[in-house]
């Protein structure tokens, strides 16, 4: 008896493993088949101080779990006025949930955020964000509005064991001394896979949290 339910209960991880496989082949293949387009959001660009002054969250997080693209409703108006709505546009957003590291700036009594990445997977295209695409596992430090959307890639600092790899608007104020330079290959796969160059530089991550601490206050 007992052997026969062992082999009901392997047959069963067995049938899991080969749907999830299946899913997975089903998910790449539609990729490669589907036209990939730039990210067309705008975003002002911001320094450092004025991300920190205009985000209503700063966390530190580690993202687990990307869910389905949905259209973003974005009501348009050729007057100038938000009661005159000539049409509605719809972009591809995609919800990311992070689980809360440490909280730099903002009230949130849970441990998880959604954070609204712009772009996504659609049926007939895909759309790439501004900036780094979120993946399971990839730990970041991020600047949010209070609906859940950043700025584009001038907000979003992934992190790459303990060091975080610092854009433009970043080394405009993160002072040079604390800022060293470490080879693609050192960083981790989640993250590297999105990075042209050979070199980028990077600093403490508690050094910059504590030059963002600075800035919020």
């Amino acid at each position: 008896m007992r052997k026969k339910v062992r082999n009901i209960i392997i047959s069963g991880v067995l049938f899991c493993i080969a749907a999830i496989s299946g899913y997975l082949y089903k998910k790449n293949s539609m990729l490669k088949e589907l036209p990939v387009y730039e990210s067309t959001a705008m975003y002002p660009k911001l320094t450092l101080p004025q991300l920190a002054d205009k985000a209503s969250y700063i966390i530190n997080a580690k993202v687990i779990n990307v869910g389905d693209t949905i259209n973003n409703e974005v009501p348009v108006s050729l007057t100038g006025n938000p009661d005159d709505i000539a049409e509605t546009l719809y972009t591809p957003v995609t919800p990311v949930t992070l689980k809360i590291i440490s909280k730099l700036k903002g009230q949130i009594n849970k441990d998880t955020i959604t954070y609204y990445e712009d772009g996504g997977i659609t049926p007939s295209y895909v759309q790439l964000p501004d900036g780094y695409a979120m993946e399971e596992g990839m730990e970041i430090i991020i600047f949010l509005n209070d609906a859940g959307y950043c700025w584009g890639a001038q907000s979003i600092f992934p992190v790459t064991d303990n060091s975080v790899i610092l854009n433009n608007t970043a080394l405009e104020y993160v002072d040079s001394k604390d800022v060293s330079v470490i080879n693609k290959d050192n960083i981790k796969q989640d993250i590297k896979n999105q990075i042209d160059s050979d070199k980028v530089k990077v600093t403490d991550k508690e050094k910059f949290i504590s030059d963002i601490n600075l800035l919020v206050g």
